[in-house]
């Protein structure tokens, strides 16, 4: 039994005995162990029943000592290995980087040499330059290398092959500008770009990038300052023709388009010219200078709108005459088929056969809707209703009070509208219930 507590002992599976114990961890058939003055009593389960041991205090210091040592002896031999083995490879590092730090100046003293027998502004291919590479070294632009050497963009080069290399660079060329009081400001106006800029100062792209330090695409706002080299480059100004022949298929409008004119100038030029009779090889007088002075002496005035958008003007009338031609112009538009959201000449809606008449005969241009229209010009009741007025109504059938329908008042109790229930253009009369009881309002445009 006695030899059995010493091999647990021993194995370390009972905890370090001290002045207090404790339980072991491990499963064994251990069950107690008490602590007297003198003695250690180990109660252990065999076989189904109790047994008691007692140990000195003396026997198991013996054992403790014993193993205390042999593990010393365990742990101390492998750590006098490893030092022996160590020495040797830190020396054959050291010796390895000093024949890599001797070969690393050779190699430098070689490019020194080689860079020294080179004449000044030539540059020796080393391996993995490119034509880009080198310009961005040398701070020279593309194209200025590629025309010294005599060779395209695509050309590859090789390590060893020398090249030419421009005098002037970016900086210094800069450095010159600022010397010479040359450097400007310039300041960004609407549709201006990095490319018209630069061609306007006689600039290249790289230069003006560099002095603004500007991102390679970069967004240009109107009122941005730049600082641009030099004066704007003098463009030789092309002598603008004062006579033109006409060719076939051309018109007045294109002709007074191609030389920057209006097509009052134009036939102020030629008053013998007729649009649709313009005959091939006869010619024509464009000077914009001439017409600008017949305009002065002859007192001409230019005309506010627009026949069909771009062929004529009409000068504003006194409001008796007006009114006429209002009645009038609108009155050759009778029979027109109604068609909802059109305003031309081959069919009307309500709302856009008042803005046609209007722009037309009035010269006046009012909004295109009838809601609209019904709040543009001077309000005027029923009773002072006057040939050309604008008359609106709410044919809504549970009269909600918005306007939804417009007219022109053409005299004696009737006016001209395009209605959606005639399918037409048709003259009807105010004192008819329908219309009588759905008036809202007139508008007098002046």
């Amino acid at each position: 039994m006695l030899k059995r507590i010493y091999t647990i002992l021993i194995t370390g599976t009972l905890l370090s005995i001290q002045s207090s114990f404790a339980a072991p961890q491990t499963a064994t058939n251990i069950k107690k162990i008490i602590q007297k003055k003198d003695k250690i009593i180990v109660i252990i389960h065999e076989n189904g029943k109790d047994k008691e041991i007692t140990l000195s205090k003396d026997a198991l210091k013996s054992i403790t000592q014993k193993q205390k040592k042999k593990l010393s002896k365990k742990t101390s031999s492998p750590k006098e290995k490893p030092k022996t083995v160590k020495k040797e490879p830190l020396k054959k590092s050291a010796i390895a980087k000093k024949k890599e730090t001797k070969k690393k100046l050779a190699k430098k003293a070689e490019k020194q040499e080689s860079e020294k027998k080179l004449k000044k502004g030539e540059y020796k291919v080393a391996k993995g330059d490119t034509l880009f590479s080198i310009a961005l070294k040398y701070k020279v632009s593309l194209s200025d290398l590629v025309k010294v050497n005599n060779i395209k963009r695509t050309t590859l080069i090789h390590p060893g092959d020398i090249i030419k290399i421009p005098s002037i660079n970016f900086e210094q060329s800069a450095q010159k500008a600022v010397k010479e009081n040359k450097k400007t400001v310039y300041k960004v106006q609407r549709g201006d770009t990095i490319y018209s800029i630069a061609k306007k100062y006689n600039m290249k792209i790289a230069t003006l990038k560099r002095l603004n330090n500007l991102i390679p695409h970069p967004k240009l706002k109107p009122g941005m300052e730049l600082t641009v080299i030099g004066k704007p480059a003098d463009i030789q100004k092309r002598k603008t023709p004062t006579k033109h022949i006409i060719k076939r298929g051309e018109t007045i409008w294109t002709i007074a388009r191609r030389y920057n004119l209006t097509i009052e100038q134009l036939r102020l030029l030629n008053p013998k010219i007729r649009s649709h009779s313009l005959k091939v090889g006869s010619v024509l007088n464009i000077s914009k200078k001439a017409a600008i002075k017949l305009a002065k002496s002859r007192k001409y005035k230019k005309r506010s709108s627009r026949l069909s958008g771009v062929l004529a003007r009409y000068k504003r009338r006194s409001s008796s005459k007006s009114s006429r031609d209002v009645v009038a112009y609108a009155k050759r538009f009778l029979g027109t088929r109604y068609v909802w959201g059109a305003s031309r000449p081959g069919a009307f809606d309500c709302s856009g056969f008042t803005q046609y008449v209007m722009k037309h005969a009035k010269g006046r241009i009012i909004p295109r809707v009838s809601r609209r229209q019904a709040y543009y010009g001077r309000y005027v009741s029923r009773r002072n209703l006057r040939a050309g007025d604008l008359i609106f109504f709410d044919t809504s059938r549970r009269r909600r009070g918005y306007v939804n329908h417009v007219g022109i008042y053409i005299g004696n109790g009737l006016f001209i509208h395009a209605s959606s229930g005639k399918h037409r253009v048709v003259i009807t009369s105010l004192s008819k219930p329908f219309y009588r009881q759905r008036f809202m309002w007139g508008r007098r445009i002046n």
